[in-house]
């Protein structure tokens, strides 16, 4: 065969790849995040939907990639399985605080996920200086962001999941009638 015949079959093999790959939107990623409590394996196919993507230069996916790996241990099969998927998800949630460590959404996912770790796994030790950057954050972004209805969802999420001081209860009230839209 050729040399112009291997690369034009290269090419077209490459081609072909990546018309079958699909990007993953994050608009997707956070509508299936926030509805993980809907059935019992739908942190499980979040997990699935982003675990073979290369998320290294996406810090906010590969969060979302260990918050949903973390919730797959609740339906995993198994003790050793169950510690995988939450060690997996913990050390990928580690990792994209590392990235972006004043990043809300990251801090966010890693707040979820430690106020749904059953305590004597030792996964709980950053929920007030998560909070704390979380809110200090969407303080400091305008009303019209372009994530504002994603900051509503995580300060409805804060009153409702989240042990708040009065201060902080106070400060996230304050932001969701900031991000409400529909005032």
């Amino acid at each position: 065969m050729s040399r112009l015949m291997v690369i034009l079959s290269a090419t077209l093999y490459l081609g072909i790849m990546n018309l079958n790959a699909q990007p993953i939107s994050i608009e997707k990623v956070r509508d299936q995040f926030f509805a993980l409590d809907k059935t019992n394996d739908a942190a499980l196919k979040l997990y699935k939907l982003l675990e073979k993507a290369d998320l290294s230069k996406d810090p906010v996916l590969m969060a979302y990639r260990g918050a949903s790996s973390a919730a797959s241990a609740g339906s995993a099969n198994g003790v050793r399985k169950k510690l995988e998927y939450f060690n997996h998800g913990k050390t990928e949630l580690e990792k994209a605080v590392s990235i972006k460590p004043l990043n809300a959404e990251i801090r966010f996912l890693r707040l979820a996920t430690q106020l749904n770790a059953p305590g004597f796994l030792g996964y709980s030790g950053d929920k007030k200086y998560d909070k704390a950057i979380i809110i200090q954050t969407m303080n400091s972004v305008a009303v019209n962001h372009p994530n504002a209805y994603l900051y509503l969802r995580i300060c409805r999420f804060m009153l409702a999941h989240a042990e708040l001081s009065a201060s902080e209860k106070s400060a996230v009230n304050q932001l969701i009638v900031k991000f409400d839209t529909n005032k």
